[in-house]
């Protein structure tokens, strides 16, 4: 699976990256620190998935679900929250998210929510 990953804390995306670099079916293809920058790499790379934080400068994940759905809308699409998974589950997902995941997951269980969703059926163009 070739991966995009949004998210403005630079430690955060860092480990988000480091772990998938770890598995032989991730491939990371683009690091964005906001909204705009993970647009545009979503359109040059067509990802197969997008992991967007909520909170982010410029262009929050949120408003860059539509847009990036848009762009690759056989993609998955995971937003990734510091916040409660409940407070953005239901936005996230009536925008087109595949998944809402909270940035405490432990990393194992992170993997293999992501392998999880990558699993399902890909979303209806």
């Amino acid at each position: 699976m070739r991966v995009v990953v949004a998210d403005d804390a630079d430690g955060v995306r860092d480990l988000i990256c480091l772990l998938l670099d770890l598995e032989p079916d991730f491939t990371i293809v683009g690091r964005a620190a906001n909204g705009a920058e993970a647009i545009d790499l979503v359109a040059e790379t067509g990802p197969d998935l997008v992991i967007l934080d909520v909170a982010m400068p410029v262009l929050d994940g949120i408003a860059a679900l539509p847009e990036v759905r848009r762009l690759v809308p056989g993609a998955r699409v995971v937003v990734f929250t510091g916040f409660s998974a409940h407070t953005v589950r239901d936005e996230a997902l009536a925008l087109g998210a595949d998944d809402v995941m909270e940035k405490g997951l432990g990393s194992g269980p992170l993997v293999d929510r992501l392998r999880a969703v990558c699993r399902r059926p890909a979303p209806a163009a």
